[in-house]
């Protein structure tokens, strides 16, 4: 008799999902966001840099699942990178923007499905708050001469 098909594929007794990779890596989700402005002396004038951090949290779903009675391997891991815009204004209209990051701020990784960890993922990267903020200002600290090398490249060319 051959085998069933209706969505899902028949082996002999065996029943397979469709192929789908359980090693699935999802998109990075914002999990939280953090802003943190500076204001440095230029020779321009003042300049406002507000940078905004956001944390992004990739899940990745890993494992199987296996039949009643016998441990699954299934797990998500994840991890979180820190995506940093700064946005500077000067006092005479100088105006610059990049986009920077860190990757690899915290990772780990919990039984079971990704869907059903994320809330329990996003709660503990919030409860970090605190590390995120340190690693905003380190990164806002070491974009200070970037910052200041670009300032002088805009003031340059409208000739003040």
């Amino acid at each position: 008799m051959p085998p069933e098909t209706s969505g899902r594929l028949r082996i002999g007794a065996v029943k397979l999902l469709p192929i789908v990779a359980l090693t699935l890596a999802t998109t990075a989700s914002p999990v939280m966001a953090q802003d943190h402005v500076v204001t440095l002396d230029h020779r321009s004038g003042s300049v406002e840099a507000r940078y905004r951090g956001a944390v992004m949290v990739t899940h990745r779903q890993i494992g199987a699942v296996a039949p009643g009675g016998r441990a699954s391997t299934l797990r998500c891991t994840w991890h979180a990178d820190l995506a940093v815009t700064r946005e500077a204004r000067g006092t005479v209209g100088i105006a610059a923007s990049r986009s920077f990051g860190r990757d690899g701020l915290f990772a780990g990784s919990r039984p079971g499905w990704c869907d059903t960890a994320r809330r329990a993922i996003a709660d503990e990267v919030a409860s970090r708050a605190g590390e995120v903020d340190t690693h905003l200002r380190a990164l806002a600290q070491e974009d200070h001469a970037p910052l200041r090398a670009e300032l002088d490249r805009l003031h340059a060319g409208i000739g003040a």
